[in-house]
């Protein structure tokens, strides 16, 4: 069976999550490598924060691990695998060292401005983790949904497939998400 680096097939990845979940430690490797870079990205999407999203990365994958033997092939590993991540994103949201960071963030424009006068043309730092902050603000259902569709550019269908919910309920919540985040960016 070739699976080294990427898992090559559904059925060679059904084999290998079978073989973990018999107690194969070292086929559980073969999983990490074909979806570590993808469920690192969607962390490093909504936390911004390297350190902290290979934290959650290897979180992700020691919960995984931990729990394969009742993943039932209802839906795709990636799928399974894709919904441990956003709880994981959403435990570190709510969080004593999520909150805590917040606090000891300040924006001062002016000052970053001064600091960084190239920044014109490109969203600044400030704004990208001003937007970061609002979007960990909002409940984990519209964080989700917002992660999934705008940040991963998922389908509706995929989200709702990842989130198990229909597609309307998908677009409602992705237009509530939107309608709170310019409330909370903009302070409308």
């Amino acid at each position: 069976m070739e699976v080294a680096g990427n898992v090559s097939s559904e059925f060679s990845e059904h084999e290998v999550i079978q073989k973990v979940a018999k107690g194969s430690r070292n086929d559980f490797r073969h999983l990490v490598s074909a979806h570590q870079e993808q469920i690192y990205l969607m962390i490093l999407k909504s936390v911004g924060d390297e350190q902290i999203a290979r934290e959650l990365t290897q979180d992700t994958f020691l919960k995984a691990y931990l729990n394969i033997s009742k993943f039932r092939f209802q839906s795709s590993f990636s799928t399974w695998l894709t919904r441990i991540a956003l709880n994981s994103t959403s435990s570190y949201f709510t969080s004593k060292r999520f909150k805590q960071k917040q606090r000891t963030i300040t924006f001062d424009a002016t000052q970053h401005r001064h600091n960084n006068l190239e920044a014109d043309d490109r969203f600044d730092d400030e704004a990208i983790e001003r937007l970061r902050l609002a979007i960990a603000r909002l409940k984990p259902i519209y964080r989700d949904v917002l992660t999934l569709c705008a940040l991963e550019r998922k389908s509706y269908e995929e989200a709702a497939t990842l989130l198990e919910v229909p597609i309307g309920t998908v677009r409602s919540r992705l237009n509530k998400a939107r309608n709170l985040l310019r409330k909370m960016y903009f302070k409308v």
